[in-house]
Order: C-alpha cells, then sequence, then structure tokens
C-alpha cells in the first residue's frame, strides 16, 4: 500500500490533517483553555438535519456568507452528512471539490443516473476520487438535486489514466491520434483492474515512465488549445505525483482553476459571484498562510477569502474532524480490511494541540468552538500559544467542529 498511501496523502484523501495533531505535553495557556471553554457548543446531526445551539451558531454565519468552506478529515462518513445538512440551508449554487475536473465532469454525468456508479467503478476502480465513497457519492447527488453545479479544481486523479485517455480520446481530431489513446485506455484500464484484484498499489498513471507524458505532448502538438491543456495537466500531475513536481505546484493549479472558474462572474463593476460550498481537506482552506506543517504556502481558502473581500462579502471558514474511530484508508471494495482505518486523537500530527478542543469533545453531541474570539484574543495581543500551526488555525478558520465518534466511509 506504499504508492496507494503516497496518492492518498499527495491529493489528500490519505484523511489526515497533514500539520493537524497533538502537541507535546506541556502546559496549556490558561487564557486558550478559558476562552475555547467560554466557546464551546453541541451540535446534533441526524441524517441531513441539524440541530441544537453549535448548529444555530453555523447556520447564522453561513447564511451571511458569499462562500462556505468545510476543511475536513477526508474518509469519515459523517462529514459529507454534515456538508449535506448545511448545504439544504446555506443553497449554493456552485459545489468547488478537491478533485479535478475531469473526474467533476464524469461526476456530474453519473449522478444524472438513477443508482449508484457501480458499473463504471467496475470498469475503472476508484476514478471517482473521494467519490468512490458512498457517502460522498450521496452527498454530489443531494447537492445536484439541488441544482448546485459541480466544480473540481485539483490535479488529475492518479486512479484515472483510463478515463482520462478516454475523455483525451473523445476530443482529438486525428484518426491515428485517437487509435493510439484508445489502446492506451484497453492498457491502462486492464492494468488497474489487475492491481484492483491483487489489492496493489501500481495504478498505470504513476507507474508509467516520465517518457509516456512527453510522448502525450509531442503527439499533440497540432490539437486544439483545450487537448494541449487536458495534456499539460496530466503532465504537470505526473510531475506532482512522482515527486518532480512541488506542493506549491499543485496549490497555483487549483487557484489557477479556481480564477478560471469566478471569471465569468467578473462584470463592467466588479465580481459578482453566486453562493458557493467547498469542501477540501483541513490543510486547504484556511484563511491567511496554511497551517500545513512545512513552509510557507497560501492556499485556496485564502484565495477564496480574498475574492469574499473584493464583492463586499464574507467568507466562512469551518475546520471539521473526529477525536476517535474509523475513516477509509482505500477504495477498493473487495478488499474491507485495508478500507478501513482505526485512530484517535493521538494519531494526529505533533504540530497543533486539538487535544486541548478534543478533550472537551466528550459526546455524544459533536462540539462547535468558535475559534473567532480566539482570534481577536490572538490580535490584540492577549492569548499567546506556542504552536505555529496552532495559531495558523486559529487565525485561518472561523470555527472547529469535532465528532467524538467517527466510522469510515464505505467505497462503492
Amino acid at each position: 500500500m506504499k504508492h496507494f498511501s503516497k496518492c492518498l496523502r499527495l491529493a489528500a484523501l490519505s484523511g489526515l490533517l497533514s500539520g493537524l495533531g497533538v502537541a507535546p505535553a506541556v502546559a496549556q495557556d490558561t487564557t486558550l483553555v478559558r476562552l475555547s471553554g467560554r466557546n464551546h457548543y453541541p451540535l446534533q446531526v441526524n441524517g441531513a438535519q441539524g440541530s441544537g445551539a453549535g448548529w444555530d451558531k453555523l447556520l447564522a454565519s453561513a447564511q451571511k456568507s458569499q462562500f462556505v468552506l468545510i476543511g475536513e478529515d477526508h474518509g469519515i462518513a459523517q462529514i459529507p452528512l454534515f456538508t449535506a445538512a448545511l448545504a439544504r440551508e446555506f443553497k449554493p449554487a456552485v459545489y468547488v471539490a478537491e478533485i479535478d475536473p475531469y473526474v467533476t465532469q464524469t461526476l456530474t454525468e453519473l449522478t444524472a443516473q438513477p443508482g449508484p456508479p457501480t458499473a463504471y467503478l467496475r470498469q475503472y476502480p476508484g476514478a471517482l476520487c473521494f467519490y468512490s465513497l458512498a457517502e460522498e457519492y450521496d452527498l454530489v447527488k443531494a447537492l445536484r438535486a439541488q441544482q448546485a453545479r459541480l466544480v473540481g479544481l485539483d490535479q488529475v486523479w492518479s486512479f484515472s489514466a483510463a478515463p482520462f485517455y478516454a475523455q483525451l480520446a473523445g476530443q482529438v481530431k486525428s484518426t491515428t491520434l485517437r487509435t493510439y489513446l484508445r489502446q492506451r485506455v484497453a492498457s491502462y484500464q486492464a492494468q488497474d483492474q489487475a492491481n484492483e484484484r491483487l489489492g496493489g498499489h501500481r495504478y498505470a498513471m504513476t507507474a508509467q515512465a516520465a517518457s509516456a507524458g512527453d510522448s502525450l505532448v509531442a503527439l499533440t502538438q497540432k490539437e486544439s488549445p483545450a487537448v494541449q491543456k487536458m495534456v499539460q495537466d496530466y503532465v504537470t500531475s505526473y510531475r506532482i505525483y512522482t515527486g518532480r513536481g512541488t506542493h506549491q505546484a499543485r496549490l497555483d493549479l487549483m487557484k489557477r482553476n479556481l480564477l478560471r472558474e469566478v471569471r465569468p462572474y467578473q462584470t463592467a463593476t466588479g465580481l459578482a459571484t453566486p453562493k458557493m460550498l467547498f469542501k477540501f481537506g483541513g490543510l486547504h482552506l484556511a484563511r491567511g498562510a496554511s497551517p500545513i506543517g512545512f513552509g510557507e504556502f497560501y492556499d485556496v481558502g485564502n484565495l477564496v477569502q480574498n475574492l469574499a473581500d473584493v464583492q463586499d462579502q464574507k467568507s466562512l471558514h469551518i475546520l471539521i474532524l473526529g477525536k476517535q474511530g474509523t475513516k477509509a484508508a482505500g477504495l477498493n471494495p473487495k478488499f474491507p480490511a485495508k478500507n478501513i482505518a482505526t485512530y484517535t486523537e493521538a494519531d494526529y500530527d505533533a504540530d497543533i494541540p486539538v487535544k486541548l478542543f478534543t478533550d472537551q469533545a466528550s459526546g455524544p453531541a459533536w462540539s462547535v468552538f468558535d475559534l473567532r474570539p480566539l482570534r481577536t484574543a490572538l490580535t490584540d495581543g492577549k492569548l499567546h500559544v506556542a504552536s505555529q500551526a496552532l495559531e495558523r488555525t486559529i487565525m485561518g478558520y472561523d470555527y472547529l467542529v469535532v465528532i467524538p465518534e467517527t466510522t469510515a466511509s464505505r467505497p462503492m
């Protein structure tokens, strides 16, 4: 599972909020403890319905916002239910997901059909990225029923070489090139299906040589700009997965894609976007500097904050994670033992002392922490925290939601 783990980390499917975790055993700042306890509210989620003081706080803030951003710990079944409940009230016109535009196109088509995408996923194992998980797919079905348009910003998903080549074959003009691409589809499809049967980790996209991307660029030089962009997206993604690219390159790609998506909403008097709902891994949606445990990065959440500012609107940033339980660790329904990971709060990385918050999340209700008073205290110099990542989280998110016990999402 080594490569699978790497793919999940790079594409954020690992479900771990890299850079969110339990700090070494040090005395907590008493102001931090006092403020977090004073701004702690209960939340109940029953199906696609929310209730409790925490829900009321979240909903009131969402109704005042143009953008709602949900930074999550991936693979937890309760989070898409929470998202669906919030979306029922927020009513977004656009849902922005941590998947690539080509998976988004396929997902839009599939969710217009009845039932789960069983046949598609049998043909192309895991190719819908997060939405190969039943609860995530159901979330998109619910959003589409609300007429929300789907948008994907991410790099090309590493499990989707065969369907990507199939989409590319449908776009090219050259019959010779089309034949070649369809041959590649059959080869990559067979490779990924064999890989799935073995429960392995050598998916076609990242197993291929770098020269395959170079050849694809050369073969499509006379094709349309749209085809050449698809190829460039594929090559850029391959480089990121195989270590030839950088984390910054991935972030820049997602931000460029977001700017392209909002461009049609530019008017003579300024930007006028509709309501938009985002759901990404928790590292991606903070305003300001990302809480990531290495370097200094400004991610999608910071750009969304800027887009809200230029419209004199608000963006609401919510971080949601579990205290303990299970989460999805794979996408292959034939290997259930490999699909579920058990975790506790101690399994988060050692950058942010979320234990301060999770200790207060005793259940059975979920816990909602309003981080805005903590942010004010930081800004006013009345609160000091030793962890840079914790400070960035408090500054970057408006609310932290803690689920006391989670269950893993189910691969289809």
